[in-house]
């Protein structure tokens, strides 16, 4: 199933590690080129610190801390150039020690109803446990986990939400989540996991998006 077509989208690539965030400044992505002059010069600035660094563009966010780099797009052609960008900053700094990395897509839907937006909430939750203990329950959120078929560490996490943006919609996360061998050091396995399995990670999050909208569909 392709249609619907989502009514909003993100795509982000999450690393865990340790982090210096102050380097990760507009000037020094365009000093690598890994942003455009006019690109970097443009980049709006929400905070330089050395705890924190977040700047976006038009197309793209990127927020560091001392344990986590994330880099997003909610725009579809720059799914690529996102994962360009964050290959080539840990080219340059390979000896930064990451310990996991999620490729994650977002979407939301409109259901076409409220009848059929309560159904699908019916659907992942059923209320029976529930309505004997409050009082006209509904689905505030759903996680699920499942075992990784390609012999790596990590798991794949899906989460369903109403959506905040769309009315009568649902909102729909897939969390590709990789995990470093202990004896791991620096970014080379993480980045050489992101160079292979990207497409992979991409095609199974979008089969299982719009798999489970099938079905919420039925």
């Amino acid at each position: 199933m392709r249609d619907p077509r989502p009514n909003g989208q993100e795509h982000s690539i999450v690393f865990v590690g340790s982090l210096n965030p102050k380097i990760f400044q507009p000037a020094w992505f365009w000093h690598y080129d890994l942003l455009k002059k006019e690109e970097a010069d443009a980049a709006k600035i929400e905070i330089i610190h050395p705890d924190v660094v977040v700047f976006s563009l038009d197309w793209l966010r990127i927020e560091v801390t001392r344990d986590r780099f994330t880099i997003r797009t909610p725009q579809e052609p720059y799914d690529q150039v996102i994962r360009d960008i964050a290959l080539g900053t840990f080219d340059l700094l390979q000896h930064t020690p990451l310990t996991a990395m999620g490729i994650n897509r977002s979407m939301h839907f409109s259901m076409g109803s409220e009848e059929r937006w309560h159904a699908a909430g019916h659907r992942l939750t059923p209320k029976g446990v529930w309505s004997e203990i409050l009082e006209q329950p509904g689905m505030r959120a759903i996680v699920m986990q499942g075992q990784r078929q390609d012999g790596l560490k990590g798991n794949q996490i899906v989460q369903v939400e109403p959506s905040t943006t769309v009315e009568f919609g649902i909102f729909v996360l897939v969390n590709d989540h990789y995990a470093a061998n202990p004896e791991t050091m620096g970014a080379g396995e993480m980045v050489a996991i992101l160079k292979d399995k990207w497409e992979a990670s991409y095609q199974r999050s979008e089969e299982t998006i719009y798999s489970l909208l099938e079905r919420l569909h039925e």
